[in-house]
């Protein structure tokens, strides 16, 4: 327990990691070994199947798979030989693996598949490079982010720029249509006026016959 305690305190100092107890760093060794066993065995059945394969050539594309782990955010863990159920720090320079920091002790999510090359051991990254590109990885996520966030920024600006200017003229085809219809009732109030003026003189032209056409012709 102690041991895993010190590894965790290691892993927990690097930057950029998630902070994980030594119980969560021992599930995730103890899911990585499981599933490294059932790449090897896949690859024995494979090796069956095919009866010859060349162990260059698939040490070679080995090498290409984990180079294409390694721009991820990594950091490694020492393995324990597979029938040691514990981690035992006398065996750590055995074997390694880079994990990626976000996958490495989820239980509800995939881990890598890590290819296994057997054959004579290749020399790995040390853990100082990966550490640098790791943190190189980080930056540029980083920027990244920041430059997506600026542009969803200036994006959100030019929608709200678009929406006010739009809104602007709106407001100033609402203004002219009002003005418009207060001048049409205008005029159809002047004319409204001028057709009361003209009925109006009709009506005292009519009154005025009538007096005089009864002075003429009095009733009897």
């Amino acid at each position: 327990q102690s041991t895993w305690q010190a590894l965790a305190h290691e892993y927990n100092s690097q930057s950029s990691v998630s902070l994980r107890d030594f119980k969560q760093l021992k599930k995730c060794w103890e899911n990585i070994k499981g599933r490294i066993k059932k790449i090897k065995a896949h690859e024995r059945r494979e090796k069956v199947k095919q009866s010859v394969s060349p162990l260059l050539s698939t040490h070679v594309l080995g090498k290409e798979k984990i180079a294409g782990v390694l721009p991820e955010q990594l950091y490694f863990l020492q393995s324990a030989p597979e029938e040691e159920p514990e981690y035992h720090p006398h065996a750590a320079a055995q074997e390694s693996f880079a994990v990626s920091n976000r996958e490495m002790c989820d239980d509800e999510n995939e881990f890598i598949h890590f290819p296994v090359c057997e054959g004579t051991p290749q020399p790995e990254p040390s853990c100082s490079t990966v550490r640098i590109t790791a943190n190189k990885n980080y930056r540029s996520k980083t920027s990244q982010e920041s430059a997506f966030k600026k542009m969803h920024e200036e994006e959100h600006h030019q929608q709200m720029s678009t929406l006010q200017l739009q809104q602007t003229q709106m407001n100033g085809v609402h203004v002219a249509n009002i003005k418009q219809i207060e001048r049409e009732c205008e005029m159809a109030e002047e004319e409204h006026r001028i057709k009361m003026e003209v009925l109006n003189k009709k009506k005292m032209h009519w009154e005025r016959k009538l007096q005089t056409f009864t002075k003429e012709w009095p009733v009897s």
